[in-house]
């Protein structure tokens, strides 16, 4: 804050008003206002005629003290002792502020870039938390899907048999009456839904199963190829990265277990598949019998 004060003859006192302040953005805002007022002695009062978006016009008062000082006071909460300067004076304190402002604005930056590399890294840490969590599920649960269809092979084989007892029915029902043919009719019949809803469309069910495991087990190796070469990059100095490091160190085993467990679970589903294929042959050469009897045909 500067004060510029010349009393004329008369008590009449005019002057300026200076105040240069420094703002929540590290802004330099600057007041400079006339001033005009009247002396008595060692007292004196005034206004500052500042402009309206700048306060508007502020009454003061002030004292001259002993050793040149100057006390002021009035509206809007001013309070100061001043004491006498030169522009040397003003200049060294307007650069000491400015130098204030550039390194509150620096140390501002520096926060906010530290703080948006905490941000780009906690996002890292927790995709990579998901991925390794979402491995895990997979080694534990989704990989052995195949196990709800372990008793699908037995049905499939059942299914067989069921045609090859019906295969004997058509067999058995040779002849040339309207009965007979209907019979041999109904009987290939049923053996073409059976095979379809006992054989077919069951495994409609294990091969989605089967598609699904092995598309996670895709995605997941995917990933973890991804996380492996943003593990080996640096991490910052000033952040804390414990975390996404130690996680990082899980992103080789599970690279591997992920492996095993695809490799596993496709085994296994194809265990399956290799007894559906071998029936659903079985069962189509049955039903070629037997559309062969109902025909007539050798």
């Amino acid at each position: 804050m500067y004060v510029q004060l010349v009393e004329l003859p008369g008590g009449a006192v005019v002057g300026r008003f200076r105040q240069v302040s420094l703002g929540k953005d590290n802004k330099l805002s600057t007041l400079d206002a006339p001033i005009s007022g009247a002396a008595s002695g060692e007292q004196f009062v005034g206004k500052i005629e500042a402009a309206w978006h700048e306060g508007g016009v502020r009454a003061f008062s002030g004292k001259r003290m002993p050793g040149g000082l100057i006390q002021l006071t009035g509206a809007g909460g001013l309070r100061a002792n001043l004491r006498p300067a030169g522009e040397d004076d003003e200049t060294r304190a307007l650069e000491a502020l400015r130098q204030g402002a550039e390194q509150a604005t620096a140390a501002k930056e520096k926060a906010e870039a530290k703080a948006q590399r905490q941000k780009s890294w906690r996002k890292r840490t927790e995709a990579l938390q998901g991925i390794v969590l979402a491995t895990l599920r997979y080694n534990a649960m989704q990989s052995l899907s195949f196990r709800k269809y372990t008793d699908y092979p037995a049905r499939y084989e059942a299914t067989t048999a069921k045609l090859e007892d019906l295969l004997a029915q058509v067999k058995a029902a040779r002849g040339d009456t309207g009965e007979l043919i209907g019979r041999r009719s109904t009987l290939t019949a049923s053996m073409f839904h059976t095979s379809i809803d006992e054989t077919q469309h069951p495994h409609i069910e294990v091969r989605h199963a089967y598609e699904d495991s092995m598309r996670e087990w895709q995605r997941l190796d995917e990933l973890l190829v991804a996380a492996s070469k943003v593990c080996q990059e640096p991490t910052p100095p000033d952040i804390d990265t414990q975390s996404f490091k130690k996680d990082c160190g899980r992103v080789p085993q599970l690279t591997q277990s992920l492996k095993t467990a695809g490799e596993n679970s496709k085994t296994e589903f194809f265990k399956i598949r290799d007894v559906y294929q071998r029936e659903l042959s079985k069962q189509e050469a049955l039903r070629a019998d037997a559309e062969s009897v109902r025909r007539g045909t050798p």
